[in-house]
């Protein structure tokens, strides 16, 4: 009676996969209670009821996190949004960033990559620039640590122009790396990121308001997955990677990324960028390295040489605990070369696949100058 009572509970915890963790501990001490006289005659059978239900829990576990987590994002915690409104707040912004902002007004594009450079040409700060919701209102996304630097920079071109500069405490960045469930945009400014598609979706959202209240079976990436993604594929993002006042456009791949217009008319640095599209080739570009192992003594602008110990180029960012950083090397040197290195650490870099297939001129021009 014993064995058939044991063969039973088997059988029973076996086919009950749908089972919480809890009603099978349950049914385990039930049948501890009962059988514990007879345990001694019937281990063998004991450790197959166990082995069952331990087979039982973790395919229910299993289950439940798949069934859990359907989008994965990650709050973007160094981002930050300044407001732009105002009867002139398009035209004002027009002549002071690299990309055309008729692209968000006539051609109804959610958001846009641009950059604001200083007169000589160098990049000052990086930004998304998403459409508002209300009208004649700009959202600019750029790293939180030039929030501030940025509205000053804004507020000293507005002149008597009709236009309001603030910060936007209320609206916080998000990046979604699963696609959204319908209907989210109509709770929250949604787009997908304008410069590389595999780099996800981007979300504003209400502090007043929970994303994953309005996301289901949402799961919050709490390492910085975004900036190894990013370094994955070669993009570089904010003050870290792109030091405000020492970096030009074109070597940080804004024409790539669609951030600049070669077609609008002048803005603060234009003369310089659109020389350099026209006339020469971008010899230097950000482009993805790999490390071969982890380091914690890595030190951003550390030089990366060839195997004959020339200058290829330098770190621009790393991210600590992994092997990605993102290094402004040139080009044709650094892809021919047979082994790169930042001091003895060993890296790798390729050609991004998301860039543009080069004209022949281009090839040409950087074959020559290598």
């Amino acid at each position: 009676m014993a064995l058939e009572f044991l063969h039973f509970s088997c059988k029973q915890i076996e086919s009950t996969t749908t089972c919480s963790t809890i009603e099978l501990n349950l049914s385990l001490q039930g049948t501890i209670t009962i059988l514990t006289p007879l345990l001694p005659k019937v281990s063998s059978m004991w450790r197959s009821i166990q082995a069952v239900a331990l087979r039982s829990v973790a395919a229910s576990s299993v289950r439940r996190v798949h069934q859990k987590c359907t989008v994965n994002a990650q709050e973007l915690k160094g981002r930050a949004i300044v407001k732009v409104s105002g009867l002139d707040a398009g035209s004002y912004l027009q002549g002071l960033m690299t990309n055309d902002i008729k692209h968000l007004d006539e051609d109804n594009n959610p958001n846009m990559y641009c950059m604001f450079l200083n007169r000589q040409g160098r990049i000052l700060y990086d930004a998304i620039i998403h459409s508002s919701k209300e009208s004649g209102s700009y959202l600019i996304e750029c790293d939180a640590e030039c929030s501030e630097s940025l509205a000053k920079h804004l507020t000293m071109f507005r002149v008597r122009r009709k236009v309001v500069i603030s910060i936007e405490e209320t609206l916080k960045p998000w990046v979604l790396f699963d696609q959204p469930p319908e209907g989210l945009s109509n709770e929250v400014i949604l787009a997908r990121d304008p410069r590389v598609k595999e780099l996800g979706w981007r979300v504003l959202v209400d502090s007043n308001k929970s994303l994953s209240h309005l996301i289901k079976n949402l799961c919050v990436d709490n390492t910085d997955r975004y900036t190894e993604l990013r370094y994955k594929l070669g993009v570089g993002e904010g003050s870290r990677d792109m030091p405000p006042g020492t970096c030009f456009p074109l070597e940080c791949n804004c024409d790539y990324l669609h951030g600049v217009s070669f077609h609008k008319g002048c803005y603060l640095g234009q003369e310089l960028t659109a020389r350099t599209y026209h006339t020469g080739v971008t010899r230097k570009r950000l482009m993805p390295v790999v490390f071969q192992q982890p380091s914690d003594s890595i030190q951003l602008e550390s030089t990366i040489s060839d195997e004959k110990g020339q200058r290829v180029g330098k770190l621009r960012g790393y991210l600590h605990g992994s092997v990605y950083g993102l290094g402004l090397l040139r080009i044709q040197q650094a892809l021919s070369s047979s082994q790169l290195k930042i001091d003895s650490n060993l890296i790798e870099t390729h050609r991004p696949a998301w860039w543009p297939i080069e004209a022949p001129k281009d090839r040409a021009q950087l074959e020559s100058s290598s």
